[in-house]
């Protein structure tokens, strides 16, 4: 144990410790005022509270710095800003998996041209078996008009089956004719499709 007399000095030490420990802990503020010129204080007064200033320790190095709070402008344009990057990190997250799917699908440019044009064949058999149909209902809607005339030409009321029939074959013919246009617009779309693929495939292996 201790003497309490050799513990005397520490006791009369401690105060003096506090009081730095409390001086280092002290906050230096650093800012600049209305006329351009840095001031440095304890506390910032409350007109420079919303300016940019910075803590600084007792070597004059900066431990922490407050922005400068933003206009309703600077905050829609930083807004502006994030909303961008995301966008842009989206798209190009987006290509990476792209890209990883078309090297991992395709071997050879001449795999992706053979891929296209199956594709393509795919549809357009579709669209010539529509087609066909639409040539022969056509063709069917011919002798049902026909039809309709003669009993026009004898002044007789045309049969509600017979105006029915016309009016369901009319609108298959529609019907038909717009998967027709949707086949060729989707043929399109296949090689247009195929066109951006082939030239990214390009790019992505012309260094291998």
């Amino acid at each position: 144990m201790k003497h309490p007399l050799r513990l005397l000095p520490c006791l009369v030490l401690l105060p003096t410790l506090l009081s730095g420990g409390e001086a280092l802990a002290e906050r230096i503020y650093k800012w600049v005022d209305e006329n351009g010129e840095i001031q440095y204080g304890d506390r910032v007064p409350p007109q420079y509270a919303t300016t940019q200033r910075s803590v600084i320790n007792d070597q004059g190095r900066t431990v922490k710095v407050y922005e400068a709070a933003k206009s309703p402008e600077e905050k829609a344009e930083a807004a502006a800003l994030v909303k961008k990057k995301t966008e842009e990190k989206k798209l190009a997250d987006q290509l990476a998996v792209r890209d990883h799917s078309l090297l991992s699908t395709y071997s050879s440019e001449e795999d992706m041209l053979l891929a296209r044009d199956s594709k393509v064949a795919s549809v357009e058999t579709l669209i010539q078996l529509t087609n066909s149909r639409l040539d022969s209902m056509q063709k069917r809607l011919n002798e049902l008009t026909d039809d309709a005339a003669e009993f026009e030409r004898s002044g007789k009321k045309l049969p509600e089956g017979l105006v029915n029939q016309m009016k369901n074959i009319k609108e298959q013919i529609r019907q038909n004719e717009e998967f027709v246009k949707a086949k060729q617009y989707e043929k399109e779309e296949i090689a247009s499709k195929f066109d951006v693929d082939i030239k990214r495939y390009r790019e992505l292996t012309s260094n291998r």
